[in-house]
């Protein structure tokens, strides 16, 4: 209780939220350090949200367990039964855990759990940190996931790479944290097990759209020369939603401008626009590849003419299967290099022979 209870029988709780009054018939509800306040009306509908909300024990955390947390096959039958009833409102549960404090905390307060947290001794994580450090943005910098332990240390959930990239810095003192409250350090894990599993990784050609939006130099580049050479990079990176003339191997595309400049990039596209106009080119960054090594090497007779006449031989679809069972971008275009090079040279005229 904060405070006596008042002449007309109310008292006050001290809550993470702030201060509950309590009134005459309410029921007090506390489950894990939280305190809620209810009617009696509500309090049995209240009681079984909190049991349909709350967190299962994880059971499939570690190498080789291929089922996510939280997806328990009750949890699999939920959202099969939800599918059925797609035009119903969606049963909201009460909000599980409680608020959390936002703080400005001094760097040498934070530290790190080694229990759970992943390791930052690679080389990778390292230039992580160094480029984090060298050129810090705050409008990058989101809060911090901090647990507040009963001793009142603080342990870092989320964002120990901007902690440890501020920390090299002398003009950065604090950062911003969302300080929570957990039962202990299986439940931090757990949090830390969801928050990183959560995460949807921007995959390329969203980054390269959202560089175009940026007015990157290098991803205008790619769009200018692919536009002109009558092609379009594609918004999905499922080969199935392709349409003809889209392409999606962008980073092979800016390798090909690095190493061997605009003209023979733009003049490798051109010729695929022309050779396959309606067709979808699922095997496109190997077809792209083989043509790359062909004409950066080409002697002073080569014909460009020829080049296309030899790729019309065959469907792009049909090019990319010399390329079937091959990994790896350098031996897939090897592959085709060597069945462009074997058409155009004359010894495998087309396709019957």
């Amino acid at each position: 209780m904060a405070g006596g209870i008042e002449a007309n029988g109310t008292f006050t709780l001290a809550t993470e939220l702030g201060r509950a009054r309590v009134h005459l018939g309410n029921v007090i509800i506390e489950r894990c350090g939280d305190v809620w306040v209810r009617s009696v009306e509500e309090t049995a509908e209240f009681i079984e949200g909190l049991k349909s909300n709350s967190i299962p024990t994880i059971t499939s955390v570690g190498p080789g367990k291929a089922r996510q947390f939280g997806t328990s096959s009750r949890t699999r039958a939920n959202v099969a039964g939800q599918k059925k009833s797609k035009g119903r409102r969606q049963r909201q549960y009460p909000p599980v855990g409680s608020q959390p404090s936002i703080e400005w905390i001094h760097l040498e307060r934070l530290s790190i759990d080694g229990a759970y947290q992943r390791s930052t001794d690679n080389a990778a994580s390292r230039r992580l940190i160094s480029g984090i450090a060298a050129k810090f943005d705050w409008r990058l910098c989101a809060p911090l996931v901090v647990s507040r332990r009963p001793d009142d240390t603080l342990t870092i959930i989320d964002g120990q790479h901007r902690w440890m990239a501020a920390s090299q810095r002398e003009d950065i003192p604090q950062l911003p944290c969302c300080v929570f409250r957990y039962q202990n350090i299986q439940e931090e894990a757990r949090m830390f097990i969801v928050a990183n599993r959560a995460r949807k990784p921007v995959n390329r050609l969203d980054d390269y759209f959202a560089a175009v939006a940026a007015a990157d130099e290098d991803a205008l580049e790619i769009h200018q020369i692919v536009t002109e050479a009558g092609l379009r990079i594609a918004r999905n990176t499922s080969s199935t939603a392709w349409r003809p003339r889209e392409v999606a191997f962008t980073a092979a595309i800016a390798t090909s401008i690095r190493r061997f400049g605009p003209a023979i990039t733009s003049a490798v596209l051109t010729n695929m626009a022309v050779a396959f106009p309606d067709q979808k080119m699922g095997h496109g960054g190997a077809i792209f590849g083989g043509l790359v090594r062909i004409m950066s090497r080409s002697a002073h007779d080569f014909d460009p003419d020829r080049l296309v006449a030899a790729l019309q031989t065959r469907t792009a679809d049909q090019w990319g299967q010399c390329a079937t069972g091959l990994k790896g971008g350098d031996m897939r275009a090897v592959a085709l290099q060597d069945a462009i090079m074997r058409v155009y040279e004359g010894l495998i005229p087309s396709m019957e022979a």
